[in-house]
């Protein structure tokens, strides 16, 4: 059986490759087109095949008051988000709640309103993924960010992890890894950035000695090089205030999750939901995603937003529940955007096209993997 060698890089754009030299020589190689959302559904539809609806989940957070592991403390979250005036408060707040283990991460929702919410999504390679996936190929070793130290080095320590299983076992078998650290570093230093820069030819150092090495002793294996979403920098700032015109949310009324580039909208009142749709559609910058985009994309579930608008590229919702401050950059818009665009190597010569999806990516690895 040929033997497969994968890696992943989260958050790479394709036009970023010029600065990989090893990696733009593949022979296949295609721009990654993903569909709009987070990394959560982009990184399981590569693994998974499914689309959101399929898989069940998209994004992290739906609005579901019913199955909110919240609600058994509604009552003391009033109390609570008096913390949110005082940034500091809150997110000591938000610790203290994530020790509880209910959620994987309470981010920067506002305290109060957590009792509306469930967190239903984990990505295909966190420890709380609990569905069928490549990775679970009965000979496929996986290095995931996890199994791994949290800190600057995690890259650098799982890239001479995956070499020296390459290099000392006699039959490796298929590969997967994933590399983070760049994504990290795209929203906080920015895309083209002096630090993301060095990432940049980090990356491409392991891509080349981890393919050097496997194809040394799988001289008919296959590598793949893939990554979710591209990236780019934040250049304009959009605030939202719906509470000041609508109210506060209420299981009554309506509920919103805001966060970074996407806004999505829950309401049983179709005619608060046509005033708020108006007010939305008027904001420069902000966009709504059409019913034809959902049904084309896999995102049609009342779970997913009764309204779900995503902002222009280079635009960031600030705050949101993503954070009080902008990022440098930021991922998310909509994927015709091309610096949307991840990258999807191979070395096989005829694996790719130009474009391809996430399927496309889903269906060449299954078939080495079954070959």
């Amino acid at each position: 059986m040929p033997r497969t060698l994968t890696i992943f890089i989260d958050g790479v754009p394709f036009d970023q490759l010029e600065g990989m030299p090893f990696a733009n020589q593949f022979r296949s190689r295609a721009r990654l087109v993903p569909i709009l959302g987070y990394s959560v559904n982009c990184q399981t539809m590569l693994f998974t095949g499914k689309t959101p609806d399929e898989i069940g989940f998209w994004c992290e957070w739906e609005y579901d008051p019913e199955a909110s592991p919240f609600r058994r403390i509604k009552a003391l979250l009033p109390l609570l988000g008096l913390a949110d005036l005082w940034y500091p408060a809150k997110r000591m707040v938000h610790r203290v709640l994530d020790r509880l283990r209910w959620v994987s991460s309470t981010k920067n929702i506002p305290i109060p309103y957590l009792a509306m919410f469930n967190q239903t999504g984990n990505s295909v390679f966190d420890r709380g993924f609990d569905k069928e996936s490549l990775l679970d190929h009965p000979e496929m070793t996986s290095f995931l960010h996890w199994h791994f130290a949290n800190n600057h080095e995690r890259d650098e320590v799982m890239f001479q992890a995956v070499l020296d299983k390459i290099k000392n076992e006699d039959d490796p078998g298929h590969i997967t890894l994933m590399l983070a650290g760049i994504d990290h570093c795209s929203h906080w230093e920015g895309v083209a950035s002096e630090p993301y820069n060095a990432l940049l030819v980090d990356n491409d150092r392991y891509i080349r000695e981890l393919t050097e090495a496997y194809l040394a002793k799988f001289p008919d294996g296959r590598v793949f090089v893939v990554s979710d979403h591209g990236m780019s920098n934040i250049e304009h700032h959009i605030a939202l205030d719906l509470e000041a015109r609508f109210g506060r949310p209420s299981t009554k009324r309506y509920a919103y999750f805001s966060e970074g580039t996407l806004l999505r909208v829950w309401s049983e009142s179709g005619p608060l939901l046509t005033e708020i749709s108006a007010y939305l559609d008027g904001i420069h910058g902000l966009q709504r995603f059409s019913d034809e985009d959902r049904a084309a994309q896999g995102i049609t579930t009342r779970a997913s937003g009764d309204l779900i608008y995503y902002t222009d590229d280079h635009h960031q919702l600030v705050p949101s529940f993503w954070g009080p401050k902008p990022s440098v950059g930021m991922h998310g818009h909509h994927p015709s955007n091309r610096s949307q665009h991840g990258i999807c190597l191979s070395t096989g010569e005829h694996d790719f096209g130009e474009e391809v999806g996430a399927m496309e990516f889903y269906a060449a690895l299954a078939e080495s993997l079954e070959s």
